[in-house]
């Protein structure tokens, strides 16, 4: 894992990342999606059970009272943007929790950039954090789907990409793999502006459906065992 490189990839995007990344029609699309999945498996009742690791600017702070990211520059942003919320500096794999301290933990767009290394890793460094039956929901590039379009990434930048086989092999009996959903069965950012909400329906579909193992990214829900 290039830590730096990440590191300094992400601080030189904090300022305008949520209107570079998400404040377009592909980036509102992506949020939409993925934040629908979190509406099925997270309560907003109790924030303050629910952990963000790697919340960036606070995209999904809605759904968690705690937040941690290893960019100095992204956790000032969501300082900012979240008073009420307790954001920290840290990396995930040395979270500094004790043992049982959250229902729930989400972590998007953190995984695609690391190695398997690094996630099992934060699998490990997760389950000591949740408290039995805890969810863990997160993101990772398809390998069926780079597979298929022979997609290869140039460096550490969405490099990393895994199949529904290797992601059981690596919870072992820590975890239940209790479901996992597609995002972007389209290649939406390929589709003209005007046409892409004609093809919300039907991406959805696809990425809950017998075929969503080859959508763009998959999103895990793990359950820890104990």
């Amino acid at each position: 894992m290039k830590n730096k490189d990440i590191l300094d990839y992400y601080n030189s995007l904090a300022e305008n990342y949520d209107q570079d990344r998400f404040g377009n029609s592909y980036g509102k699309y992506i949020h939409n999606q993925e934040k629908k999945i979190l509406d099925k498996y997270l309560s907003k009742k109790n924030l303050k059970d629910n952990i963000d690791i790697a919340c960036g600017t606070g995209r999904f702070l809605d759904f968690a009272d705690t937040g941690v990211d290893f960019s100095p520059e992204m956790v000032k942003i969501a300082k900012s943007k979240f008073t009420n919320k307790s954001i920290e500096l840290a990396d995930a794999m040395e979270l500094p929790f004790d043992d049982n301290t959250f229902k729930n933990a989400l972590a998007f767009h953190l995984f695609m950039h690391l190695n398997q290394n690094d996630l099992e890793l934060i699998l490990e460094e997760t389950h000591g954090i949740l408290k039995k039956d805890g969810l863990f929901i997160f993101d990772v590039p398809s390998e069926k789907r780079r597979k298929l379009t022979r997609y290869k990434a140039k460096d550490w930048h969405g490099g990393f990409q895994i199949s529904i086989k290797t992601l059981k092999q690596s919870i072992g009996n820590e975890w239940t793999l209790v479901n996992y959903h597609g995002i972007g069965f389209f290649p939406i950012h390929h589709i003209p502006k005007k046409l892409r909400r004609y093809c919300v329906w039907l991406d959805t579909f696809l990425c809950n459906s017998i075929f969503k193992a080859y959508s763009s990214h998959l999103i895990f829900i793990l359950k820890k065992n104990d």
